[in-house]
């Protein structure tokens, strides 16, 4: 037995689907009317400055659900190649070592880049 049911795991991975839906259509509201024009340095720091919260929100929302659906979908995939009999203690293990080094990374970078943005 594994440190979650698969069936726990598919409903996150529905919601976290849904979640990234949202989050990348809101996302994408951002840089409405014009993509060109909201990915300079000046539209960005605006979008930040303006939206402080929420903009850094959507962010971080979006790295983690992304990492986590991700992660989940490989540990999926790995676990239907792998059969043998510590696979899925092994796949786990190892998905939850690079998901916690991503998400460390991925907060570092992000954080660091928001700060540098509106400093």
């Amino acid at each position: 037995m594994g440190m979650v049911s698969a069936s726990t795991l598919r409903k996150w991975q529905y919601l976290l689907g849904i979640v990234l839906i949202v989050v990348v259509g809101i996302h994408l509201a951002f840089r409405w009317p014009s993509y060109e024009g909201s990915i300079t340095y000046s539209a960005a720091i605006s979008h930040i400055q303006a939206w402080d919260f929420a903009y850094a929100a959507v962010l971080y929302i979006l790295l983690y659900a992304a990492l986590t659906h991700g992660l989940i979908g490989l540990r999926t995939l790995l676990l239907e190649l792998w059969h043998w009999r510590y696979a899925r203690v092994t796949v786990d293990a190892a998905l939850i070592v690079i998901g916690v080094v991503v998400a460390i990374v991925g907060t570092i970078a992000l954080t660091g880049t928001i700060l540098a943005l509106i400093h």
